[in-house]
């Protein structure tokens, strides 16, 4: 009789368990799939700040001179774009340094996920995690297609 009980205590425990953790990994696994990354542009002197939403859909959304675009990413970038997000995480700790910058023309650039948001990642680096994400922005917006020049 004993042996039958602790038996079932496990079982019920068992499935709590992964009762528990399958909810709490569902909205985990669908709010990423939902979950943008952020390009966000300063701009400067002579061009226009931007901000770009792009989905792990390929789905992209972009606001540039006070107009709102949308687009769609090729799916290779949409690709390289989220695996260098991961694999740049925690964003906060990308290494950050300082680069000499024009204060009529320089730019900041910055990538933002999940209420994470890294340093600026246009100074050059030494660091692939910091490059990739700033070359992934930059082909990405080209990919979009707009102009950033003050009109």
């Amino acid at each position: 009789m004993k042996k039958a009980l602790s038996l079932s205590k496990i079982s019920l425990g068992s499935t709590l368990v992964v009762t528990l953790l399958s909810v709490v990994q569902l909205p985990t696994v669908a709010e990423t799939a939902k979950s943008p990354g952020l390009i966000i542009n300063s701009g400067s002197t002579n061009t226009c700040p931007y901000t770009i939403s792009v989905l792990p859909s390929g789905q992209a959304t972009y606001t540039v001179c006070n107009t709102q675009g949308k687009g769609e990413i090729s799916h290779p970038l949409t690709t390289k774009f989220f695996d260098d997000i991961k694999a740049a995480q925690p964003l906060s700790k990308l290494p950050f340094i300082r680069c000499a910058k024009s204060v009529s023309f320089g730019t900041t650039t910055k990538v933002n996920y999940r209420k994470q948001k890294s340093p600026d990642v246009s100074c050059h680096s030494n660091d692939a995690k910091v490059t990739n994400l700033f070359n992934d922005a930059q082909s990405i917006q080209q990919e979009l297609g707009f102009s950033t020049s003050k009109r």
